[in-house]
């Protein structure tokens, strides 16, 4: 098997939802290298969700070869998938998904409930996440307090950084998470990560419609250039 320099390889990529003939996504090639941070520019319902959910094994491509890490995942069975998915990705949901009526430190926990990754016991992530926290201005009493209703945008931010960080992913996949912030907000958010995935050796592929954020980044993608079916 050779190894490349890539956290990411997309090849003669076909996706089209059964029941309509409107959407289709045919990406022939997409490549990410290591400790990169790309973002993929595109209109609301282009597909750029559909696009991460392909990549990280939630969908079925009708054709084509998906690599991360070298790990060819459109050849893994579903539970295969689920489980290189909590091994090895990290994911910011567009609101951050913050459950609110559990703790900050269950919320931060909970892709451990579904893989106790590498037979580590979840008091282990327990402490990587108070250490996380602390280097991201989270004390361990906001961690631990009952529920996460109460935590400010900030905060808020922070959470689903630390949760995206929990299991020492390869790649953290991010579905416009700076859409519902402010400017002053988003790039507090993007430092934030940014340095925390810097320190961590973690690349980054974020989706977004955001122009304006494109100057963090490493490298920028229009899906509409990508996506040979738009």
């Amino acid at each position: 098997m050779s190894i490349t320099n890539n956290i990411l390889e997309v090849n003669n990529l076909l996706f089209k939802w059964r029941k309509t003939n409107n959407f289709k996504l045919k990406i022939n090639k997409l490549a990410i290298k290591k400790k990169k941070r790309v973002i993929l520019l595109g209109a609301s319902g282009s597909g750029k969700s559909t696009l991460l959910n392909l990549i990280s094994g939630i969908l079925e491509p009708n054709k084509g070869i998906i690599k991360i890490n070298d790990t060819c995942i459109t050849a893994l069975s579903s539970k295969q998938k689920d489980l290189f998915r909590t091994e090895n990705l990290g994911v910011i949901f567009q609101q951050f998904n913050i459950i609110e009526y559990l703790s900050p430190i269950t919320n931060i926990l909970l892709p451990c409930y579904f893989s106790l990754f590498k037979n580590k016991k979840i008091s282990f992530y327990r402490e990587r996440a108070a250490d996380l926290g602390k280097k991201l201005g989270i004390e361990k009493d906001v961690l631990f307090q009952k529920k996460a209703k109460n935590l400010s945008v900030g905060q808020q931010q922070r959470i689903a950084i630390i949760r995206a960080l929990i299991n020492f992913p390869k790649i953290i996949l991010a579905d416009e998470p700076t859409s519902a912030l402010d400017y002053k907000n988003k790039e507090k958010f993007l430092n934030l990560l940014f340095d925390m995935c810097e320190q961590e050796n973690i690349s980054i592929f974020m989706v977004s419609h955001d122009n304006l954020i494109t100057k963090y980044f490493d490298d920028v993608l229009l899906l509409e250039k990508i996506n040979e079916a738009s």
